[in-house]
């Protein structure tokens, strides 16, 4: 019976003792859990640029409030949000981003990061960037290739597989071109890893009045109603925000984040230099990787 009862208080005791770990693990989890909506209410509130965006699409103090797990903030940054630039992660058990989507037939280039190339031939100026990294000495120069190249019936900005950075240089381009009264055909090329600053149609489009300018590939990536993302730290949580708003600077064919610009002229890795020749252009030694 002494036996019987002693096993009876170990077993007692044990299943005293799981239960206290479990609520203490429980209590730490709730408790980082609040402290992490905590930070990501306030980081987002002080350093989003599209925070008033959220606000009309029914973001709320209240609403954020009512939110009790990582798969409910995702709901509610789904109808709230309308951004691919965003992400945020805990490094964790969260991580939030929006996703585009894909054309079946695009191909991403397989040019390695920052690819320069300037080829000219009888009749074309071709420019390979795959990367608008404003402090890349290669790409800091575009505007002042304008002059060589205006004096080409045709210029290919190839800027496939793109992931941005700046497009002042682009519009520096674009206008030194205009200055010239330039009248030839400028091919802009895309696909769909051509994201932000990548695709470049954001700035060609303001210069279609005086420019010949025309979009070739497949649908772009669709990062563009915001842009110029600082990235934080807080709490353990990392944040990549965009902090300028680019919505009513955008043309007209941008069907949207994560859809991109529809072109002109639907082509892709594989057939783009066939696409263009048959246009008119002279693409000797010119390859499309």
């Amino acid at each position: 019976m002494i036996i019987n009862r002693v096993k009876i208080l170990i077993i007692l005791l044990l299943s005293s003792l799981l239960f206290s770990c479990a609520s203490v693990t429980g209590t730490e989890t709730d408790s980082r859990f609040t402290k992490e909506k905590e930070t990501i209410y306030s980081t987002l509130k002080n350093h989003y640029v599209g925070f008033d965006t959220m606000v009309e699409r029914g973001f709320s103090e209240e609403v954020w409030d009512s939110v009790s797990n990582y798969d409910e903030i995702k709901i509610l940054f789904d109808k709230c949000i309308n951004d691919t630039h965003l992400y945020i992660s805990n490094n964790n058990d969260f991580e939030y981003r929006q996703y585009q989507q894909f054309d079946e037939d695009s191909i991403r280039s397989s040019d390695s990061d920052k690819t320069f190339v300037k080829k000219t031939t009888s009749n074309t100026y071709y420019l390979r960037y795959n990367s608008c990294d404003i402090n890349w000495k290669e790409y800091a120069d575009l505007p002042n290739l304008a002059d060589e190249a205006s004096q080409y019936d045709f210029i290919v900005l190839d800027f496939r597989s793109n992931h941005g950075g700046g497009n002042n240089q682009q519009y520096q381009f674009f206008n030194n071109l205009h200055q010239k009264n330039y009248k030839g055909t400028i091919y802009v090329t895309q696909d769909n890893w051509s994201y932000s600053s990548g695709e470049v149609w954001m700035m060609a489009y303001r210069f279609k009045d005086t420019l010949n300018v025309k979009l070739i590939g497949t649908h772009s990536g669709g990062m563009q109603i915001y842009g110029n993302c600082v990235e934080y730290n807080k709490n353990g949580i990392y944040f990549y925000l965009p902090s300028t708003s680019f919505a009513t600077w955008l043309p007209d064919n941008y069907l949207g984040e994560g859809k991109g610009y529809e072109p002109e002229i639907w082509a892709n890795k594989d057939n783009m230099k066939g696409i263009l020749e048959n246009l008119g252009l002279d693409l000797s030694g010119i390859v499309f990787n």
